[in-house]
């Protein structure tokens, strides 16, 4: 294997290694991002139901309020009716109103609970909405494929191989004056040695 090669196959580790860590930040951003979203829409959610708890205490009050004034208005219509000597169709219509009044309070504190109860799931599923697009808006890394490198590694290691290659001679030159393998050149004979 020639010095190009090799320096190809290193490079080749190195580049895949980069890769990875490349692939493991990216992947350790995304859960960082994913897991800030879903805290960040798990706290808005539990605002929005702190708002809805508040919101039907708030309804709660406001019920036993008309419940409490309709009963005072009803028992003092009968306490006064009473007093009075009066009794009949008259009264009993006059309790009657009280009661309807209560109920159509109740009907309107029901329905605003209602609506709000609805514009807070939407609330909700907004804040769903938005936690999902922002864990979206970061991608997952992709792990580097090993084949694919391992390839592209030793396609390039042969192709520096195939450029860079230069045949070495089977015996080495030492330069002019070497008389290792040349031995007419000054014609000591083949052995090499001085007579």
């Amino acid at each position: 294997m020639s010095w190009a090669a090799a320096l190809q196959i290193g490079q080749g580790v190195v580049g895949f290694m980069e890769q990875r860590r490349a692939f493991k930040a990216q992947q350790a951003a995304y859960q960082r991002n994913r897991q800030e979203a879903a805290r960040a829409r798990d706290v808005k959610i539990q605002g929005l139901n702190a708002r809805l708890i508040q919101e039907a205490e708030v309804a709660a009050q406001q019920k036993e309020a008309l419940a409490i004034e309709a009963l005072e208005k009803s028992e003092a219509a009968k306490v006064a009716a009473s007093e009075a000597g009066v009794a009949g169709q008259g009264i009993d219509t006059i309790i009657n109103n009280y009661e309807a009044q209560k109920l159509r309070g109740l009907s309107t504190i029901n329905a605003n609970v209602e609506n709000i109860e609805k514009q807070i799931e939407l609330e909700k599923m907004g804040a769903s909405a938005e936690a999902m697009a922002r864990i979206q808006s970061v991608q997952q890394g992709q792990p580097p494929s090993f084949l694919a490198a391992a390839v592209g590694t030793a396609a390039s290691a042969y192709a520096a191989h195939q450029q860079f290659n230069v045949e070495m001679p089977t015996q080495p030159d030492y330069g002019y004056f070497s008389t290792a393998f040349d031995t007419s050149r000054f014609g000591w004979g083949n052995d090499n040695s001085f007579e």
